[in-house]
C-alpha cells in the first residue's frame, strides 16, 4: 500500500464520501474491490496485511470495514474482534468469503462478530448494496440516539438494557429485505418466563424485576455475537438469528434451555430457578410483516407455555 493515509477529520462534512477500510490479502481481489467501491463513491483505504488493519483503523476511523475471510487460520475473525472493540461495536464489519467455502461461511457466522457476508467474486453490486444498507441503519441509530431528536423512539429497554420491541422490528424488516433480495433465511426465537405474574404477585415487583434482569443476562450469554436479543413484553424476550434456517433453530433452543436449567438467582436466602417457554418462526417458511413474524413467534411460545402449565419459577429457601 503506497502513500500516507491522511487522518480523518473529527466531523465529516456534508457530501464527503464515506470511508471503507478493505483488508484483502489477495492483491488482485483487493484491486477489484477497491475499484468497485470507488466507482460507488466510497473512499477506499486498501491493505493486504491483517496486522496493519488495527493501526489504520485507529488513524482513519472508517465508516465501515470489509475483511476477506478464509480457512484455515481465519485471520480476519481475530482482526474483526479487535476492530469491533476499537470501534465500540458502532462500525459495520462485513466479510468477503469465497463462493462455496461453507467452512468459512459457518465460522464467520458463528464466531466472526459480523452479521453479513458477501461473495469474493462477482460484479460487486451485492457488496455495494449491503454496505449501503448497513450504513443507512448506522445513520438511523445515530439519529435515534440524539437527545434533541425527541421524535425518535428509544432503542433500549430501560430495565434490562436490551434492545426494545420497536428497534427489533426495524432489524427484522431489514433482514427481511436482505433475504428477499439475496436469498437465504433467518429466524426469530421468542422466550417467556413461566408463571411470572404469580411470582410478582407473591414476592413483589422488585424481586420480579430482578428476575427479568437476570434472565436478560442469561439470554445475552447464550446467543452468538451476531444475534440480537430484545425485550418485547413484560416477561417476554425475542432473539433475531440472522442467516439461521428453521433446521438450525432446535440447536439454539436447546442451548437456551440448557443454560436456563443451570441458572440460579439468589435473593434473601432463597434461590429462584427460572423456567422458560420457547417458540420460534423462520423466514421464508413463514412470510409476513415484521410485526406478524414477531407475533407468530410469540404465539408459538404461548402454545408451548400452555402445554407446560404447572411448571414455573421455583423458590427454594
Amino acid at each position: 500500500m503506497g502513500g500516507r493515509v491522511a487522518l480523518r477529520r473529527k466531523h465529516k462534512r456534508a457530501g464527503e464520501p464515506l470511508t471503507v477500510l478493505v483488508v484483502e490479502p489477495r492483491a488482485g481481489d483487493l484491486e477489484r474491490t477497491r475499484v468497485v467501491l470507488s466507482e460507488a463513491d466510497f473512499r477506499v483505504v486498501p491493505v493486504t496485511r491483517f496486522d496493519a488493519a488495527g493501526p489504520l483503523f485507529e488513524a482513519i476511523r472508517p465508516d465501515a470495514v470489509v475483511l476477506a475471510a478464509q480457512a484455515p487460520d481465519f485471520a480476519a475473525v481475530s482482526v474483526a474482534r479487535r476492530l469491533r472493540q476499537m470501534g465500540r461495536g458502532a462500525v459495520p464489519l462485513l466479510y468477503l468469503v469465497d463462493t462455496g467455502d461453507s467452512e468459512a461461511y459457518r465460522h464467520c457466522l458463528d464466531k466472526g462478530l459480523c452479521v453479513d457476508m458477501v461473495p469474493r467474486t462477482g460484479s460487486g453490486e451485492e457488496l455495494v448494496l449491503r454496505l449501503r444498507a448497513h450504513l443507512r441503519l448506522k445513520a438511523a441509530v445515530r439519529r435515534a440516539m440524539l437527545p434533541e431528536d425527541s421524535g425518535a423512539a428509544a432503542l433500549h429497554d430501560p430495565l434490562t438494557g436490551l434492545y426494545n420491541r420497536t428497534f427489533l422490528l426495524e432489524l427484522i424488516a431489514m433482514e427481511t429485505r436482505r433475504t428477499e433480495r439475496f436469498g437465504g433465511s433467518f429466524s426469530v426465537v421468542a422466550g417467556a418466563l413461566d408463571d411470572f405474574h404469580a411470582l410478582r404477585k407473591e414476592n413483589g415487583r422488585s424481586l420480579a424485576e430482578r428476575m427479568i434482569v437476570y434472565s436478560a443476562v442469561v439470554f445475552g450469554q447464550t446467543v452468538r455475537e451476531a444475534d440480537v436479543v430484545a425485550r418485547v413484553g413484560e416477561e417476554e424476550f425475542a432473539v433475531l438469528l440472522p442467516g439461521t434456517p428453521a433446521e438450525g433453530v432446535p440447536d439454539v433452543m436447546t442451548r437456551v434451555r440448557e443454560r436456563f436449567a443451570l441458572a440460579r438467582l439468589q435473593v434473601e436466602g432463597r434461590v429462584l430457578r427460572p423456567s422458560l417457554a420457547l417458540g420460534a418462526v423462520s423466514y421464508p417458511d413463514v412470510v409476513g410483516s415484521p410485526v406478524q413474524l414477531l407475533s407468530s413467534a410469540l404465539q408459538s411460545l404461548r402454545r408451548a407455555r400452555d402445554e407446560r402449565r404447572g411448571v414455573g419459577v421455583g423458590l427454594t429457601v
